[in-house]
């Protein structure tokens, strides 16, 4: 078990510090900041009987079964499906790792968020001085607009043919 404030030594020879997590900042009325979700549990229902429940699966699956569903989104199954058409079968290669590498990384944020109680920015945000942090924003809007462009241009495509 790691102790609170002690330097371990990591899977590769390096050395991490856990911090414990700060307590969220009080506005003047007092109330917790509605954006602040570190505290929140997920309620497992505990029963006597070792029957299947849909509550209980649903409780571990949900939040992964959500991931999945942003993962795969319409967006991202149209254009999938227009480049196949175009390129056929020669980049599904490209399909197989990028699915992959996205679920690795998934898993490998939720493993960070257990262990340290923390998000992915908050992590980010206490590892990395000023100058990666806004490298690291900066690719991230790129990769929002990357993505949400097609969905602009359908979109505009769509009400061209339907006005039309």
């Amino acid at each position: 078990m790691l102790a609170e404030d002690s330097d371990e030594v990591g899977d590769f020879g390096d050395r991490i510090r856990i911090l414990p997590t700060a307590e969220p900042e009080r506005r003047r009325d007092d109330r917790v900041d509605p954006a602040y979700f570190a505290d929140e549990r997920i309620h497992i229902p505990e029963s006597e009987n070792t029957s299947f429940s849909f509550r209980k699966l649903w409780a571990f699956t949900g939040p992964g079964f959500l991931m999945s569903i942003a993962f795969l989104d319409p967006g991202n199954i149209e254009s999938d499906l227009q480049s196949g058409t175009i390129v056929r079968y020669k980049l599904l290669w490209v399909l197989l790792w990028s699915t992959v590498l996205g679920l690795l990384v998934q898993r490998l944020s939720a493993r960070l968020g257990v262990v340290t109680g923390l998000h992915l920015a908050e992590m980010c945000y206490r590892q990395y001085k000023k100058v990666p942090r806004i490298c690291l924003w900066l690719m991230m809007e790129v990769a929002i607009i990357g993505s949400d462009m097609q969905e602009v241009i359908g979109t505009a495509i769509a009400i061209y043919l339907l006005s039309n």
